[in-house]
């Protein structure tokens, strides 16, 4: 088979390759597992945005674990096509330059991989938002019309510090994926 041709083929088969993996359901989950509810309406307005932070920032970790993912994904994609590639361009008699290239860029998603380590974060990134929609979907499931406003209030806090324990619960190992140092607490006064 002449050069051109095995390129001709190989080119559209790492397109199709990427783009399936793209595609996958686990990089674009079904948004009817994250729903959006309404507050109980015994809350008051500060409570009521609470609710509603609560649920961007569900969406917003989701977010960002499926970035991670696809970009890890990508990553890995690219490497191991470049890597399977360097024997072909030896057979084929290419230009050397052709499968230090090839080289190059495997070893280099596999080092930006072991920096960023994008697998992990998007793992924990997911983890975290089906605790904290978990969370969230208890609170709204216990809601009920004939509980008094001081029930909901009640139901409100436990709620809220659940959702408080989770994001910690997880920040830290995200943190440490990451190796960064948490932030430093601001609005607190040392004695």
């Amino acid at each position: 088979m002449p050069r051109r041709a095995v390129v001709g083929v190989t080119v559209p088969l790492v397109i199709l390759a990427v783009a399936r993996t793209l595609l996958t359901e686990e990089s674009r989950p079904d948004p009817r597992a994250f729903r959006r509810y309404e507050p109980p309406g015994e809350l008051n307005k500060a409570e009521r945005d609470y609710v509603s932070w609560a649920q961007s920032h569900i969406a917003a970790v989701v977010g960002v674990a499926r970035v991670r993912s696809i970009r890890y994904q990508c990553v890995a994609v690219a490497s191991g096509v470049s890597a399977l590639a360097v024997p072909f361009a030896l057979a084929v008699s290419a230009p050397t330059w052709v499968p230090a290239a090839l080289g190059l860029l495997a070893a280099s998603g596999q080092l930006v991989q072991g920096i960023v380590r994008d697998r992990e974060q998007s793992m924990l990134g997911h983890q975290q938002a089906v605790r904290l929609q978990r969370t969230l979907r208890v609170f709204h499931s216990e809601s009920d019309e004939s509980q008094s406003a001081p029930e909901v209030k009640r139901r409100f806090r436990a709620f809220r510090d659940a959702f408080e324990a989770a994001k910690e619960e997880y920040g830290a190992p995200i943190l440490d994926v990451r190796r960064q140092e948490p932030p430093p607490i601001v609005g607190t006064r040392t004695p």
